[in-house]
């Protein structure tokens, strides 16, 4: 690959690109006009859940009770990614997310960013998902990735995972001095932002635990100079959470707190914010129930693989067979996965799945949706 010729910022960085692109009116004539029962195209991007091993004991997600701390028996080796990868369902990905569990409790975590570099030569952009612990695992991976990024002309994003500011976010995350931990890696990681190695973000799950800490926790990104994304907590079984719907689901004033909240950041519109697109979407559907009308990249061809080697079409689907085992293209494209595709998840899951990204892909597909939301709010 090319060195130099993809770098930037990945935050608002994939707008300009996205609207640069030659591609651009080719991809939005190609995901607008396909019937959206038909074959989907090959993915652009997918989500891989490299461990779900977690460090944290978060009082929304059970995920840490799947696996017990030691690597279990089937989680993918770095042997086992290169082969799986070789199939060439993955041929076409320009976009990674790194996800968990924590992938920083993976001991090889820099080598698979370098497999995917290998494997992927169309790759563009590299997320990781992180808590931000352990410490001095988290920054020198993020060293280490960016320096490969650098040189591949690929850009980096990291993402630390923040619900509350101050010590409450330990009771939330289950584990002592978990905050104070949390805002050392972060600063650490915002000092290499500021040397341009990478774009640096946090996420909170909003929940009942901190629906009412919102405000704080944006005011907290504003002083820091850390940009925060917000997402709902929700029931999966990947996560092991079903048992705590009590700390997830919002109440009637929790609900009405945060309707107003997305509507604020809603509001603020501008050409490369394109998250007050997406909280104006969050807020209608939360409001009135209605219908998703912004458009999402698993629906339009991307998928996830687990770190069992299971692969899915989106974070609501079904496993849908084990790469170890059987072709991951046979897999995506059998024909009773497409009929699961298209009758299930389309057509009834779809609707009221709540948008957590409007990426590159997405703008691709909405972008006069999105010109109408900054020129007529509409």
């Amino acid at each position: 690959m090319q060195t130099g010729d993809r770098r930037g910022s990945a935050g608002n960085g994939y707008l300009r690109t996205a609207a640069a692109s030659p591609r651009l009116g080719w991809n939005f004539l190609k995901y607008n006009f396909a019937p959206k029962s038909a074959r989907p195209f090959p993915p652009r991007a997918i989500c891989v859940y490299v461990t779900y091993r977690c460090n944290l004991r978060c009082r929304m997600c059970g995920i840490w009770m799947r696996e017990p701390d030691l690597p279990p028996p089937g989680e993918l080796s770095l042997e086992e990614f290169n082969a799986v990868f070789s199939d060439p369902l993955f041929r076409h990905i320009e976009y990674v997310n790194i996800n968990g569990g924590e992938p920083n409790l993976r001991d090889d975590l820099s080598q698979l960013a370098g497999l995917f570099i290998d494997k992927f030569p169309r790759l563009r952009t590299i997320t990781i998902n992180s808590n931000g612990l352990p410490f001095a695992r988290a920054v020198s991976n993020a060293e280490r990735i960016s320096r490969l990024a650098r040189e591949n002309g690929i850009r980096l994003s990291i993402s630390v995972s923040l619900h509350k500011i101050g010590p409450g976010y330990d009771e939330i995350a289950g584990v002592d001095n978990a905050y104070s931990r949390v805002i050392r890696t972060l600063r650490a990681l915002r000092e290499m932002r500021d040397r341009g190695l990478f774009y640096l973000g946090v996420n909170c799950v909003v929940t009942n635990l901190n629906v009412f800490d919102l405000d704080q926790m944006l005011e907290w990104s504003r002083r820091e100079r850390i940009p925060a994304n917000f997402t709902f907590a929700e029931v999966r079984d990947r996560f092991n959470n079903r048992k705590m719907r009590g700390a997830i689901e919002l109440r009637n004033d929790g609900r009405e707190a945060l309707i107003r909240f997305c509507r604020r950041l809603g509001e603020k519109k501008s050409l490369f914010n394109q998250h007050a697109f997406r909280y104006r979407e969050l807020a209608g559907m939360l409001e009135s129930g209605k219908p998703r009308t912004i458009s999402c990249h698993y629906a339009m061809g991307s998928l996830i693989l687990g770190s069992e080697g299971s692969l899915y079409y989106c974070p609501k689907s079904k496993s849908l067979g084990d790469c170890r085992k059987r072709s991951a293209f046979e897999i995506f494209y059998d024909r009773g996965n497409l009929k699961y595709r298209r009758d299930i998840l389309l057509q009834a899951t779809c609707p009221g799945c709540p948008p957590y990204t409007f990426n590159r892909f997405e703008l691709e597909k909405d972008l006069l949706k999105y010109a109408g939301f900054l020129l007529f709010d509409v």
